[in-house]
């Protein structure tokens, strides 16, 4: 139980980590700084997922990484190229087929892979809503069932952040790109 107990709560303490460096990204007006606060979010969360044994999780957020790297650099054409979002789709689909768990496995997954194509667009406002609206909660469901309370925290802080952005920002503001 000792072993067990303390490897949980390390765990919650990288989510909590995690948390507060995807927070951050949501007050960040330009996009592309945004999508370098998640790839450091990211790798925690990975970690996070692994050991509460979550592989779901895990991998998708290993992925994310690639992916924040790849619109991070989206001036570049190869990364901003849409067969390379298609690619990272479908690597997000693999993975979550390879890493089924049951049909909960299916919420991040598919959250990774609709998210995906909103974020491609490098519209924060598009972003923001995706989030809002379909990203975080099925994300905030996963994160219950996996008992990640960092997890839920994050998606309901989440939601709330996006809500903060978009009264701080306005709609129209976030309809830029950068």
């Amino acid at each position: 139980m000792g072993i067990t107990f303390d490897i949980k709560f390390i765990a919650q303490i990288f989510g909590f980590v995690g948390a507060v460096v995807l927070w951050t990204s949501f007050q960040c007006k330009e996009t592309k700084r945004l999508f370098l606060w998640q790839f450091i979010a990211s790798l925690i969360f990975s970690l996070h997922f692994f050991l509460l044994g979550a592989y779901t999780g895990m991998i998708l957020n290993l992925i994310a990484v690639l992916r924040s790297l790849l619109l991070f650099n989206g001036h570049k054409k190869w990364a901003s190229h849409p067969i390379t979002m298609v690619v990272v789709m479908l690597m997000f689909a693999v993975s979550g087929a390879l890493t089924w768990d049951g049909w909960l496995s299916l919420l991040p997954t598919a959250s990774m892979v609709i998210g995906t194509f909103f974020m491609w667009s490098r519209n924060g406002k598009t972003l923001r809503l995706a989030l809002l609206f379909f990203i975080s909660p099925c994300w905030l469901i996963y994160n219950f069932a996996m008992g990640s309370i960092a997890g839920v925290l994050t998606e309901v802080v989440n939601i709330i952040s996006v809500v903060v952005s978009l009264f701080r920002f306005g709609l129209k503001e976030l309809d830029r790109t950068a």
